[in-house]
């Protein structure tokens, strides 16, 4: 962690900050072209998972969407920059309207917790941007609950890839493999995946929308 807040403030820490901030951009936009303001602005808004240090949370603000982000260890990566920072402090003044901020991870637990599942009953999408750990929770839950949803399976984290195929496509095929799994058991649409333009890192993205909104 001291690795990484040693090495944001210098130029190329600060351009891959730019680089995350960016890709965090073009996520949201997708998000807002596939499904529409409005719908992301509604009930609980946007359920953010391992959403450190912020910079989708941030970009969904700009855009008046509430978000919850749901880290445990939100805050300790030392990968946050300033202006991600600030944008994330000045909602948390409003926290509990716009900006929620909760410390737990995403698994049954949770779940199982009254209030975490109202929201997750009322919450108009659920985004996930390399969620290592929690990538089957993710897939998991979003069907349970029939969540709009964007997922980025990490394409860095090898230890997730399948053993009878140990690369980031099989890693993106046995996600896919596993959502249909629960999708089919939940009786809601499955994922497919997308393709990203311009993002400066992965461009693959699983996306879930209710079959009613198809």
């Amino acid at each position: 962690y001291r690795w990484w807040a040693d090495w944001i403030p210098t130029p190329d820490g600060q351009r891959w900050c730019y680089n995350k901030r960016w890709e965090a951009c073009r996520v949201v936009e997708a998000m807002i072209s596939q499904w529409g303001l409005r719908a992301l602005q509604a009930g609980e808004g946007v359920v953010d998972v391992g959403g450190d240090p912020g910079f989708v949370a941030a970009e969904l603000l700009r855009e008046n969407i509430p978000v919850t982000v749901v880290d445990p260890a939100f805050g300790a990566s030392g990968k946050s920059d300033p202006q991600t920072s600030e944008i994330l402090r000045l909602y948390r003044q409003f926290e509990g309207t716009q900006f929620r901020l909760i410390r737990a991870p995403l698994n049954r637990a949770f779940v199982h917790d009254p209030k975490h599942r109202r929201i997750l009953r009322g919450a108009s999408a659920m985004v996930s941007l390399y969620p290592d750990e929690a990538t089957d929770n993710c897939l998991y839950f979003s069907a349970a609950f029939d969540l709009r949803t964007v997922l980025m399976p990490c394409n860095e984290c090898q230890r997730y890839f399948p053993s009878h195929n140990p690369t980031y496509e099989g890693f993106v095929q046995q996600c896919l493999k596993d959502d249909a799994k629960y999708s089919r058991v939940f009786r809601n649409a499955p994922m497919t995946r997308e393709h990203v333009k311009d993002t400066p890192f992965c461009k693959v993205i699983l996306q879930r929308t209710p079959v009613g909104e198809c």
